[in-house]
């Protein structure tokens, strides 16, 4: 995934999660960069709770390429917010398509 120029102010919030957690968290602040799940390309630990915020100067948008991506069905979640107000109401979840 990258983050280049563009549009919009503040941070973007990215999360992958499972039941219970085991947190990881890593800010990435350069204009570009890649994110990967602790441990990849092996396994990773169950429960694993990883939050990766992405900051962007204003009037930049942040971009998010997926180049492989795989979600065990009915543990990982996947969510993405818009966090240039507050991070977790509802209004700033991202649909991706």
């Amino acid at each position: 995934m990258s983050a280049e120029s563009g549009q919009v102010r503040g941070s973007c919030l990215f999360l992958m999660r499972q039941a219970r957690a085991q947190n990881c968290s890593y800010t990435l602040h350069s204009p570009n960069g890649t994110i990967e799940r602790p441990g990849y390309p092996y396994g990773y630990p169950n429960y694993a709770n990883c939050t990766w915020v992405i900051v962007a100067a204003e009037h930049n948008r942040i971009q998010l390429v997926f180049q492989g991506f795989a979600l065990e069905e009915d543990f990982d979640i996947l969510s993405v917010y818009d966090a240039a107000t507050q991070p977790w109401e509802p209004a700033n979840t991202v649909e991706l398509a």
